[in-house]
């Protein structure tokens, strides 16, 4: 009970830094979400025993371009076809029954196009100074506290098939089902509150969220049993560190911006 207690308290502070950041303006939000990131990708970097400042040098120069809109959009494809195949190869190799095994070329491309990119395109979303929409990433981080939240609370409460014993043994097919009913119940729930898109893309957009949160904790799970360690770090008490808190949103952003602004394109 006492790791629950923890656990939200410290999950309703990171959450606070990041809604009030979120509603200031964008530069803020970018600040908070650069800090974070970088604490984040440090923290990556440890588990897979390297070290460069590259991906953070990227991560600032893609974010100092954006919110300047020195960007064309129409680059940001180049990058998103970049993060989806680093994807596919993370569950290439998630689902693969091998010890994972990184040369120093594989790790600094990962570092680059899972989590440099895999943050960038947090701040993508919430647009550029003169477009700024906080309530698109509202709706994606509350979808994915959803999830996270309500699958860990179920899963700890009933849990008893382990969804992929070998990488996250506490992890359940109970928990995975409650945290997406939970998920599709709050998109819908923002639907009838605050109508931005169609019904069933608020539940196509729940789907999605919540199996990717999943395989986003599950890859970032692997990489935990390759350092053969617990936690990413130890800043936030009852989660490990900020890699821990952000595996979700770092695997999911890309796809979430990827989706939205082709539903955007196509109405």
């Amino acid at each position: 009970m006492r790791e629950i207690y923890v656990r939200g308290i410290s999950g309703v502070l990171y959450s606070t830094f990041i809604l009030v950041s979120l509603f200031n303006n964008q530069i803020t939000f970018s600040i908070v979400l650069v800090i974070f990131s970088i604490l984040a990708l440090i923290e990556f970097q440890r588990l897979i025993n390297y070290k460069s400042y590259f991906a953070i040098a990227l991560l600032l120069l893609l974010v100092y371009n954006f919110y300047k809109s020195h960007i064309d959009h129409s680059y940001l494809n180049y990058l998103l076809m970049a993060s989806f195949t680093c994807h596919f190869f993370l569950l290439y190799k998630l689902f693969e029954n091998k010890k994972i095994k990184f040369k120093y070329i594989t790790k600094s491309i990962l570092s680059s196009t899972y989590i440099a990119l895999g943050c960038f395109f947090i701040i993508a979303l919430a647009g550029t100074a003169e477009n700024y929409n906080p309530m698109e990433v509202l709706l994606f981080y509350m979808l994915v506290w959803v999830n996270n939240s309500f699958a860990f609370l179920i899963g700890k409460k009933i849990g008893k098939r382990p969804l992929f014993k070998s990488i996250s043994p506490k992890k359940t097919w109970e928990g995975f089902l409650g945290g997406l009913l939970f998920t599709i119940i709050a998109a819908i729930i923002f639907y009838y509150s605050k109508a931005f898109f169609s019904l069933n893309f608020y539940i196509l957009l729940a789907i999605l969220i919540a199996t990717l949160s999943t395989l986003g904790d599950l890859v970032q799970s692997k990489f935990k049993r390759y350092a053969d360690v617990k936690d990413s770090g130890s800043f936030i008490p009852g989660h490990g560190g900020f890699f821990d808190r952000m595996d979700s949103v770092i695997f999911s952003a890309p796809w979430v911006y990827f989706l939205i602004k082709l539903n955007h394109y196509v109405s």
